[in-house]
């Protein structure tokens, strides 16, 4: 099963293309809870905690369109929306006009839809569990939403959601560094005799099964991230040279967070000390991304 960091992530680019592609443009809990639990084969209730902690890491906004209400046996009602201004922008354009439509149809004559809300919102308990009252919950929420990335832009930052995510996450986040750990006392096991490391050379058994096991539960580009925070540069080149990473994509990752992280080495004064081990792994990715492309990769 994949990891809850990663399972999010998926489900954060789910809500993403709904709310730009899809002909209803806003997933609710109503319908799509099926949908994902089928899709990424977790239970409703798991589904539910990860959107609470997309939420949290500010992926996406929760907009409550339906209160639950026991005496009238109405369950309550979510919506989805990611968290971009461009998106925020154009679902409040189509939730205008929706509400605006639905208004004229049950009241023969036409108002905005600032008109509407400010006429119906402060009354909108009456309206619960209806498409207007849905409607008015939506406009009045996303334009509410629209301030919240206008005042606070920074904890919206894609930066900021991934290190919110791992702390929701840290014990995954601990589980993965010891992963990655004990693959580095394999390869560093001193008492491999030469024919053992021989032997793992041999193309059956060039991954290793911590490695196999860490991929399992967390992305590539993850564990790569808990390498470069520990300065483990040595230990991403030796992946790359056992076949651990042999995809043109995640060596092109660590080639192009290499070059990063040497444009910022004068914020970080430990990076520093890493220079020479930093240049040597970019060169190689660099060869071994040129090897990959002229067809070479696996001879």
């Amino acid at each position: 099963m994949a990891g809850s960091i990663k399972v999010c992530l998926d489900l954060a680019d789910m809500i993403r293309k709904e709310n730009l592609e899809s002909r209803d443009k806003i997933p609710t809990s109503d319908t799509h809870l099926r949908i994902w639990s089928s899709q990424l084969a977790r239970s409703e209730e798991d589904i539910r905690k990860l959107l609470t902690a997309l939420r949290d890491a500010h992926f996406i906004f929760l907009v409550s369109i339906v209160s639950p209400d026991p005496n009238l046996f109405v369950y309550g009602e979510d919506a989805y929306v990611f968290a971009e201004p461009f998106i925020l922008n154009e679902l409040k354009k189509h939730s205008e006009e929706t509400l605006e439509k639905l208004y004229e149809a049950s009241n023969y004559k036409r108002k905005s839809a600032f008109q509407i809300t400010r006429e119906l919102f402060p009354k909108i308990k009456e309206f619960n569990n209806t498409p207007l009252g849905r409607a008015i919950n939506l406009s009045v929420m996303l334009e509410e939403f629209q301030r919240m990335l206008t005042a606070q832009s920074y904890e919206y930052t894609d930066q900021w959601r991934r290190n919110k995510l791992q702390e929701i996450f840290k014990d995954e986040v601990l589980l993965a560094e010891e992963l990655a750990n004990s693959t580095n006392l394999r390869e560093n096991d001193p008492t491999k005799r030469a024919v053992d490391q021989l032997k793992e050379q041999t193309p059956k058994e060039k991954i290793d099964s911590n490695w196999v096991r860490a991929k399992e539960n967390f992305s590539t580009e993850f564990l790569l991230r808990v390498h470069f925070r520990k300065y483990e540069f040595d230990i991403v080149k030796r992946l790359i040279q056992t076949g651990k990473l042999k995809e043109e994509k995640d060596i092109k990752y660590v080639r192009d967070t290499i070059q990063l992280m040497e444009s910022r080495m004068e914020q970080d004064n430990l990076l520093k000390r890493y220079a020479n081990e930093m240049i040597e792994l970019r060169r190689y990715a660099q060869a071994k991304l040129n090897m990959i492309r002229q067809g070479l990769g696996t001879k």
